[in-house]
């Protein structure tokens, strides 16, 4: 099967301050990626709500992989929302450590909300203690809900983050 180009997701660009309350939606990424399968029509609803969100949330499809961020969990990560679409929350946007002094990493199988809430079809919360790229441990507070299409099947999650702390 070959390469095949995809929209994955769109940001959100502030529009003519006419009201304060302007968007532009344009899209994120499209490239060939054989890790980025079209988005089915309910997953894009979702992406479209997360990318004009203000708080801290990001929608995953059902490989675990970014499809859509708000600029606010952008920032939580410390990276443009372009660079995050299509990749793999743990492992690719941080490295997720244990919550000893050392804060020793941890597998990047490990279950954290958003990808538990996809293996379980359920909702879920929890704590878990990052470190991005640049080095910044962080906190956070993590609630998550499995998506699912019309048929019942799980097509992602949906998580909204709160941070606790930085160190």
């Amino acid at each position: 099967m070959g390469n095949r180009v995809s929209d994955v997701g769109v940001a959100v660009v502030p529009g003519p301050k006419h009201d304060g309350m302007s968007y532009l939606l344009i899209p994120l990424i499209q490239r060939s990626s054989p890790e980025l399968a079209p988005l089915r029509e309910t997953l894009r609803a979702w992406v479209t709500v997360v990318a004009t969100s203000a708080d801290p949330c990001i929608v995953l499809n059902r490989d675990g992989r970014i499809a859509g961020v708000s600029a606010a969990a952008a920032a939580l990560f410390g990276e443009a929302p372009v660079e995050l679409v299509g990749r793999r929350l743990v492992g690719d946007v941080f490295t997720l450590v244990d919550f000893s002094s050392a804060a020793e990493p941890m597998p990047d199988e490990t279950l954290v909300p958003p990808t538990q809430a996809i293996a379980t079809g359920m909702l879920t919360r929890g704590l878990l203690r990052l470190r991005r790229s640049d080095g910044v441990t962080l906190t956070l507070d993590a609630i998550a809900t499995a998506l699912h299409a019309d048929d019942g099947t799980v097509i992602g999650s949906l998580t909204f983050f709160g941070q606790l702390a930085a160190h």
